[in-house]
């Protein structure tokens, strides 16, 4: 999800990472599965149906094997379509997670933390980073209250 490697950031971001990855792994590793099962089954199938509609044209003993084909295709599309929903949800599970973390700050003040979650909501793409810059400003006022 994220486009860079995480050895790049400060120790107080990667824990925050760590803990938003233990929430949405489960729904990634089901996404995973149902994608590394639909794109094979759609891909076949759709190769031998064409492949049949084309250059073997319809006979009687080829109509069981086209249909075989059309349901292996309707199963891969239908598990496409589920890994598209639960990538949604996986979105909207970043999203409250980062939310929630944002609000329960208690080192930010209220008129920062409304700034950031109101960045986040309008521009939710770049929510990511910033959230991480949330994480460095919050960890700068501790190291600040810590002085």
């Amino acid at each position: 999800m994220l486009p860079f490697t995480t050895g790049q950031l400060p120790s107080f971001v990667k824990i925050e990472l760590e803990r938003l990855f233990e929430k949405i792994s489960p729904l990634m590793k089901k996404n995973t599965r149902y994608k590394m099962f639909a794109i094979p089954l759609l891909f076949v199938s759709l190769v031998n149906i064409v492949y049949f509609l084309f250059f073997e044209g319809f006979a009687n003993h080829m109509i069981a094997m086209v249909l075989i084909y059309a349901l292996m295709a309707a199963v891969g599309l239908a598990l496409y379509k589920e890994s598209k929903h639960i990538k949604r949800r996986m979105k909207t599970m970043e999203l409250e997670h980062i939310l929630n973390r944002i609000d329960k700050s208690e080192v930010i003040n209220e008129y920062k933390k409304q700034d950031y979650i109101t960045s986040i909501k309008n521009q939710p793409r770049l929510g990511m980073q910033a959230f991480m810059n949330f994480l460095a400003e919050e960890n700068e006022r501790k190291r600040m209250m810590e002085d």
